[in-house]
């Protein structure tokens, strides 16, 4: 039996399977379910992505889904309700695996004292066009590394979008999230000028600054204690955020999962957790802004943003379905 199943193709798995290939990995590729395989899978871009990851959990077997793009949030939530303890269920996001966050994100987890978040501010500005679907995806992307990197607990979040007509969908929201550790401020805009993907942390005397597009120093720290010379900082270097290191992280930290079951159970709970605040970003939107209670994602009538079901209230706007 090989190490993992390629089902699908598209960018991203491609990589998979290049990098997979070349450190030793049997893979096999395929465009279809094999039922006699128990090893983890990847989904790449394929027809009828949704069903093949289904059937998958259904097998009990680990799944990385390297398209989210092509599932919809209700169906990216009914695959993690169908998913067993212990199963490990990824969604490719290769913002997450930045080395920069990996650089905070240790720092925290090594002096969560000192690295207590008092706020977080998350910008990412994209050259490409508004589509509900990218806007979906990108806004989801946003709250799952905000809630990652603070380690924070949703609990109300205010939201405002402003929606391109020829577009026929947002390409502008901006999202006021309020957690169990301070604040997040998320700006999500499509088809600008210029990219920006940048993201500030800030706690009691210092401020981190990630920009990701800065692929020599993409870290910079302030510190503002009273001793500080005013304006000092610190920038920075880390590993390139080359394609190829983005593509290891991920598979590694997915196939580290599939032994570790603390893991995919903390990777579940923050894509969860996301859909989670995105049901109540849409309810926001829907009731012009009003702060809306992040419910918890197992509260009967739970329902994620962009999903089906007809909705009781017509004022304001919401991301389309």
């Amino acid at each position: 039996m090989p190490d993992v199943s390629i089902i699908g193709s598209g960018p991203a798995a491609r990589a998979c399977d290049d990098l997979l290939g070349r450190t030793g990995f049997e893979v096999r590729r395929a465009f279809e379910v094999d039922e006699t395989e128990r090893n983890p899978a990847i989904v790449g871009e394929t027809a009828g992505a949704y069903a093949i990851a289904r059937q998958l959990i259904g097998a009990g077997r680990h799944v990385l889904i390297a398209s989210p793009l092509s599932l919809s949030a209700s169906q990216l939530l009914a695959l993690l309700a169908a998913r067993s303890p212990k199963q490990a269920l990824f969604l490719w996001s290769e913002r997450r695996f930045h080395p920069g966050y990996r650089f905070i994100g240790g720092l925290a987890e090594a002096d969560p004292v000192t690295w207590q978040p008092r706020f977080i501010r998350q910008t990412s500005l994209l050259i490409e066009a508004a589509s509900a679907i990218a806007i979906r995806w990108r806004t989801l992307e946003s709250i799952a590394l905000s809630l990652k990197l603070t380690q924070a607990a949703p609990e109300s979040v205010i939201a405002a979008a402003a929606e391109s007509e020829q577009r026929n969908a947002p390409d502008f929201l901006s999202l006021n999230l309020q957690t169990d550790k301070g604040p997040a401020f998320i700006q999500v805009g499509m088809g600008e000028s210029s990219a920006r993907q940048e993201t500030t942390l800030a706690v009691a005397y210092r401020k981190a600054y990630i920009d990701e597009l800065n692929e020599s120093v993409p870290i910079r720290i302030t510190d503002g204690s009273e001793t500080a010379v005013a304006g000092s900082s610190r920038w920075v270097s880390c590993p390139s955020p080359a394609p190829e290191e983005l593509t290891r992280q991920q598979c590694l930290a997915f196939l580290e999962a599939t032994e570790r079951a603390t893991l995919a159970e903390a990777e579940a709970a923050l894509w969860a957790r996301s859909l989670a605040v995105l049901h109540a970003a849409d309810a926001s939107l829907s009731e012009d802004g009003a702060a809306v209670d992040v419910q918890d994602q197992d509260q009967p009538g739970f329902r994620v943003i962009l999903g089906q079901q007809p909705r009781q209230r017509s004022a304001g706007r919401m991301l389309p379905a």
